[in-house]
């Protein structure tokens, strides 16, 4: 698109109506100078000129003169005094300190209140230190930035409602900015979470690398640069004490940057983790429960099928617990499941092939071919012959049967290695329940 090309005299035009004497009628100006103004009549900006000594207004255009609900010939010749708000009266007086010639331009540092005939108005003002014949004036011109100052009123009061909720969260609420990146916020609640005053995480970013072990800088550089995170998740931070803290933090985009919050859920989760355990573990021996067996051997007689190599349970059943539990009470009879418990994990190594199946049963998994194996049905044998002391005064014997099962011979399916097992246990027990008849 071009632009019409104007006279090379239009700005002289333009300046001899900004230049008129105070109270020149506009009929008076020549062809260009009735153009001139029209041109300014037309501009969106309020336009005036006005004195230095009185503030009379020596020119305004029609949308100076529309926004104070006068005409140009009623304002020309008049106080300006009398038609500015006080907050821009303090404008123009703050403006006319700095102002002169050694400081001929300047735009006043906030806009001002304008009220006119139907709402108030906000105006931008920029004014210009003008030397003329008699006395110096200044040429203000103004601009609406109503809708701009009402935004940015907007932010700055949501901002001020962020801050007022943040400060009294007992979460760690943060909101990082910046390349590089930076905290513009972080809550007091991180002093009594982390044992770091706020200050020491805004001054030093680094300091945050350091005790989540680069975890935040790496998730909060992808949601940054647009990448997908996860809506919350577990973070570990090492407190100023030393100790570690889990903190489950929300990520959330906001322009130029990333805002969040962490909730310290040490205590939870470590009471979800013991929860868990109980699930899977028999609470007095520590070991496996049935579930957690079950599911082992169900992966071990997978992963095993993969290599083709064997499998096998060793199937252990206390003789003497119910003796034990009906002589001496069922104190002394937990003493024998935890002792047992605690020579299960000596001959076996690894706890997590061991199980407690429920009352008087144990069950181990292991390989029969591999070296560790080895005589392990021998070994568990001798190891729970020995006696045990229950007291300084008082030991009992409390040996235990025990059958094998191997997948070479009852194939893989669980239950049928598990049956195969126990019923070896209960030969092993008839056995000695005979041997015993045939010595009395």
């Amino acid at each position: 698109m071009t632009h019409p090309s104007f006279p090379s005299s239009f700005a002289d035009e333009i300046g001899a109506v900004l230049r008129r004497p105070a109270g020149h009628e506009r009929a008076a100006l020549g062809h260009g100078g009735r153009a001139a103004e029209a041109m300014l009549d037309l501009l969106p900006e309020h336009v005036n000129r006005y004195r230095v000594s009185d503030h009379v207004i020596t020119y305004c255009n029609a949308a100076w003169a529309s926004l104070y609900g006068t005409t140009p010939e009623r304002a020309v010749g008049t106080s300006l005094d009398s038609y500015l708000s006080p907050d821009e009266m303090e404008g123009l007086r703050s403006q006319l300190t700095l102002l002169g010639p050694d400081r001929p331009m300047l735009t006043d540092v906030a806009p001002r209140q304008a009220s006119d005939e139907v709402e108030v108005r906000w105006i931008e003002w920029a004014d210009r230190y003008l030397h003329c014949d008699h006395e110096p004036e200044v040429l203000s011109v103004g601009r609406d930035v109503t809708d701009r100052h009402l935004a940015e009123v907007e932010l700055t009061e949501s901002e001020a409602r962020f801050r007022d909720l943040a400060d009294k969260s007992s979460d760690i609420v943060w909101r990082i900015s910046g390349h590089p990146i930076r905290f513009d916020y972080l809550s007091p609640s991180v002093e009594r979470i982390l044992g770091y005053a706020p200050s020491d995480l805004m001054d030093d970013f680094q300091l945050v690398d350091r005790i989540t072990g680069g975890d935040v800088i790496e998730l909060v550089s992808m949601a940054m640069g647009g990448g997908d995170v996860p809506r919350r998740v577990d973070l570990r931070f090492r407190h100023a004490n030393g100790s570690t803290v889990i903190g489950e933090t929300s990520i959330t985009p906001v322009p130029h940057g990333v805002q969040g919050v962490t909730r310290d859920v040490t205590e939870l989760r470590r009471l979800q983790a013991a929860t868990a355990e109980l699930a899977v573990r028999d609470p007095l021996t520590g070991l496996g429960n049935r579930r957690c067996f079950d599911e082992f051997l169900d992966a071990e007689l997978e992963r095993t099928a993969h290599s083709d190599s064997p499998l096998a349970i060793a199937f252990v059943d206390l003789d003497g617990l119910k003796r034990v539990n009906d002589q001496l009470g069922h104190g002394a009879g937990d003493l024998v499941l935890k002792e047992t418990a605690r020579r299960l994990r000596r001959v076996v190594g690894d706890v997590d092939r061991i199980a407690r199946l429920g009352g008087d049963e144990f069950a181990i998994v292991f390989e029969p071919t591999s070296p560790s194996s080895a005589d392990m049905i021998v070994q568990l044998d001798k190891a729970l012959a020995e006696p045990i002391e229950i007291s300084p005064d008082r030991v009992v014997d409390c040996g235990a049967s025990i059958g094998e099962a191997d997948t070479r011979t009852t194939g893989r399916r669980p239950e049928d290695l598990l049956a195969a097992a126990d019923e070896a246990m209960y030969a092993v027990k008839r056995s000695r329940r005979s041997v015993l008849r045939r010595t009395h």
